[in-house]
């Protein structure tokens, strides 16, 4: 048996007690297959990066188990069905995830306002920093306006008169 975590985007229009039973019946389709969970938890709620299916916050929930890889395509298509579920991904566990506490954030677009906005301690405050403003100096004229007047009206009358 392979040890697997499973990741779910539910909706905020559920509230928490909802969201527990989400988590029972999502529990119950795991289990179906002959998975054994071994935990599972609420991650808690968080603005989304972009809208899904015009949802704009969601509530992570996280299923960690072990099952025969045989079952993990009925898994996934059991939860792919299951209405209440935004978006899911299922990955082969890596080691010592058992152990770790996970925490979410927010998403923060790389260069945006947030960023320049944001204190000291978050963690994309120390990996971006703003660039320096450059300079740009405007182009010049290759022409006068008289020979650019000059040059259209050629092409204007060229074109009248081949017609």
């Amino acid at each position: 048996m392979k040890q697997y975590e499973l990741l779910c985007i539910i909706p905020t229009q559920y509230a928490d007690t909802e969201i527990e039973n989400i988590m029972a019946t999502l529990k119950a389709v795991v289990e179906k297959e002959g998975a054994a969970v071994k935990r599972q938890e609420n991650l808690g709620r968080i603005k989304l990066a972009y809208p899904i299916k015009g949802v704009r916050h969601g509530s992570y929930v996280l299923f960690q188990f072990e099952a025969e890889t045989e079952v993990m395509t009925e898994i996934d298509r059991r939860i792919r069905l299951a209405e209440e579920v935004l978006r899911h991904q299922i990955t082969v566990m890596p080691k010592g995830a058992d152990q770790k506490k996970y925490e979410i954030s927010s998403y923060v677009a790389p260069l945006s306002e947030e960023v320049d906005a944001a204190p000291a301690s978050h963690p994309r405050a120390k990996e971006i920093t703003p660039a320096a403003p450059v300079a740009v100096e405007p182009e010049k004229p290759t022409m006068s306006m008289e020979e650019l007047d000059k040059k259209l009206d050629e092409i204007l009358e060229s074109e009248i008169t081949d017609v």
